[in-house]
């Protein structure tokens, strides 16, 4: 688990995902948490990321958290990694809070969690994030947590993206 101020970030295990397999109620008994109906605006990706993690079990810390807001004690959206790092030590960090928590301040503070979770593991050497190809909240998020522009990449399905970094270097100098 990765503590912030206001926020648990619990690893979703294998047991998470099956009791959300099953339904959010299930999800709340298991967490002791309330898990409202629009805790996400991507579910399908729960049955991905399940599916990815009981491939790769060794994936749990590299991947996929849950994230509750400690004084509501309720879920209020994601965060994570893409992965574990690559062999340049380069790791993606994503997040997504759900839409009454938003504006707020907790996806800059979910960004930089992860991005202090990441580099307290030496081989880490940069940390990477990906926008859709506009200034938006995403990109504000992403710049109040140290990341700069590192140019457009061409995404698969959705088209041209922007890529977002901030370097082991960088990160120790601020």
């Amino acid at each position: 688990m990765i503590q912030t101020s206001r926020l648990q970030l619990l690893p979703c295990t294998l047991q998470y995902f099956e009791a959300l397999l099953h339904g959010n109620e299930a999800l709340a008994q298991i967490l002791g948490a309330d898990v409202p109906e629009q805790w996400t605006e991507f579910p399908e990706m729960v049955l991905v990321a399940y599916d990815k993690l009981r491939n790769d079990p060794s994936l749990l810390g590299w991947f996929f958290y849950l994230a509750l807001h400690k004084e509501d004690n309720r879920l209020i959206g994601i965060a994570g990694f893409k992965g574990r790092p690559n062999a340049q030590g380069i790791v993606e960090i994503g997040y997504e809070v759900s839409t009454a928590y938003r504006e707020q301040g907790y996806a800059t503070e979910m960004a930089g969690t992860l991005i202090r979770f990441a580099f307290s593991h030496p081989y880490v050497t940069k940390v990477i994030a990906h926008t859709e190809e506009e200034y938006n909240a995403a990109v504000t998020v992403l710049q109040k947590s140290g990341m700069r522009f590192a140019g457009e990449i061409n995404g698969r399905e959705a088209g041209e993206l922007w890529r977002w970094e901030i370097s082991r270097e960088e990160f120790e100098a601020r």
